[in-house]
């Protein structure tokens, strides 16, 4: 059984979220430090505000730690904020960087209602006609690493994929059978994909 670690950010319903990943038969183990453990996946969840979350991935070496598993190709999802500190800075606090594995910046969008909150479909060759259920106030507009977009007021980048980095600005614990697919391609990503 592969194991899976859910990073504690102290951001997000990480108990929904594990549940979610152990439905589909993995073991999920939460940590709020790294340990000596191993595992085979690496789930960074959603909510909560950019600057707080970097802050404590930094202070609890987490930053350390994900760049070491990115060297491993292990699988790495990042979901909604927690793909949001992938990149190089956010609006929300503006005065944080980001980790920068990937090049842009998260900007508030112009919602009809903020925040998004409820379902959407994708525009993806990759999840074609999944719906999905976001709740946030920031994205990033557009990235070359992109793999799904939705429109809410105006088009934004809902997924991107680098080597075995997979994010999405999406909550799929929350999106029924479509998200607990997404979680399974998540996670289930080989260290020769690319």
């Amino acid at each position: 059984m592969k194991k899976i670690l859910i990073i504690d950010t102290k951001a997000g319903n990480l108990f929904s979220l594990k549940a979610a990943i152990e439905r589909l038969g993995f073991a999920v183990t939460i940590l709020d430090k790294p340990n000596d453990e191993t595992f085979d996946g690496v789930v960074i969840p959603g909510q909560g505000r950019f600057g707080t979350v970097l802050k404590n991935i930094r202070e609890n070496k987490w930053d350390v730690f994900l760049e070491s598993a990115r060297q491993i190709n292990l699988p790495i999802l990042g979901i909604c904020v927690g793909m949001q500190v992938f990149f190089e800075a956010s609006e929300e606090d503006s005065n944080v960087a980001g980790l920068s594995w990937f090049k842009g910046k998260a900007k508030a969008l112009d919602f009809p209602k903020k925040p998004m909150v409820g379902w959407a479909k994708l525009d993806s060759e990759m999840w074609s006609d999944s719906v999905v259920y976001f709740v946030n106030s920031y994205a990033i507009k557009q990235s070359d690493l992109s793999i799904a977009e939705t429109c809410y007021g105006e088009t934004f980048c809902a997924a991107i994929k680098k080597d075995n980095f997979i994010g999405v600005q999406f909550h799929p614990e929350k999106s029924s059978e479509a998200g607990s697919e997404i979680i399974r391609q998540a996670l289930s990503l080989s260290g020769a994909a690319k």
